[in-house]
């Protein structure tokens, strides 16, 4: 795939998490850096969605680390417009290690480990209050085509009703287990993708009838509800070269939702099966391809 030089035309502002991806390799005792980067499923998808053409605008409370200002110069250099990406010391940084390595029995593992800059061990993401989400809505000049948002905070589930309520695309990508944050994230939404692995019960999305429902399927591909159908599943793309599969759902999202964009972004209502299989499955073969490469982001890379 070649770079995408010309501007798409078309703007996602997204929310969520943006971790530092520290891609490692781990050999016995040695271990190399392979790159660092901004990551997360938001980060990804912004950035992914940058390098295709789109303006997009991640909205991120990074804190004012060095790492902090690291992650909002790596988005510019992707190709993303930072204006709501502040840097403060009320806000959240969060370093995710990602180590690739060989494991006892000889075969290829990776590990996680998440810790924050200024010593703590833990996840550090810091999300939109309602009073800030509120006010970041209100200072918008204009509207985005797409919202994206990969956790139910109080704060971005009300992003995603403003915005929801004025035309938007809504475009959910959940990390959490059902609960009720996540149904009312769900209920602002247009479309939900989340995985078998995450959600193997798909029960709770017999209550609407008005959304597209995606779960990949890893392996098998992927399977979607659109409306009020019935699930529908479209086999997968198969890759012999694969070798690292960080980041794949990430390239379907941003894939899927820029092949939306090529059609003239339908709402779903409009949405037919032809076009929604079309776009799926070029999703599809672009996430396929972008596992022959190490890292979340190997592809742009490579």
């Amino acid at each position: 795939m070649n770079k995408m030089n010309e501007k798409f035309g078309l703007t996602c502002l997204g929310a969520g998490t943006f971790p530092l991806d520290n891609l490692q390799e781990k050999n016995g005792k040695d271990v190399n850096v392979i790159y660092q980067h901004v990551g997360g499923t938001a980060g990804n998808v912004m950035t992914i969605l940058a390098w295709y053409g789109w303006h997009t605008l991640p909205a991120a409370r990074l804190d004012d680390s060095e790492v902090g200002f690291q992650l909002k110069a790596d988005m510019e250099a992707y190709g993303c417009d930072t204006r709501l990406v502040s840097n403060a010391p009320d806000g959240g940084t969060t370093i995710l290690d990602i180590i690739h390595k060989t494991g006892r029995d000889g075969k290829p593992k990776t590990a996680y480990m998440a810790h924050s800059p200024r010593g703590g061990r833990f996840v550090n993401h810091r999300f939109w209050t309602l009073k800030q989400a509120q006010e970041l809505f209100d200072s918008l000049k204009e509207m985005p085509d797409v919202f994206f948002f990969d956790r139910c905070a109080p704060g971005n589930i009300l992003l995603a009703q403003l915005f929801h309520e004025r035309g938007v695309l809504v475009y959910y990508e959940p990390n959490e287990p059902v609960d009720r944050n996540f149904l009312r994230a769900v209920a602002a939404s247009d479309i939900v993708k989340f995985s078998n692995e995450r959600h193997p019960d798909v029960s709770f999305s017999d209550a609407y009838d008005d959304k597209l429902f995606i779960q990949t399927l890893n392996q098998e591909g992927l399977r979607y509800r659109l409306r009020d159908a019935e699930w529908k599943k479209l086999d997968p793309v198969w890759n012999p070269d694969a070798i690292d599969g960080e980041g794949a759902g990430d390239w379907t999202s941003s894939t899927f939702i820029h092949a939306l964009g090529q059609k003239g972004l339908p709402h779903v209502s409009d949405l037919c099966v032809s076009v929604l299989e079309d776009c799926l499955m070029y999703a599809q073969r672009v996430a396929s391809e972008s596992v022959s490469y190490i890292g979340a982001k190997g592809l742009i890379h490579h």
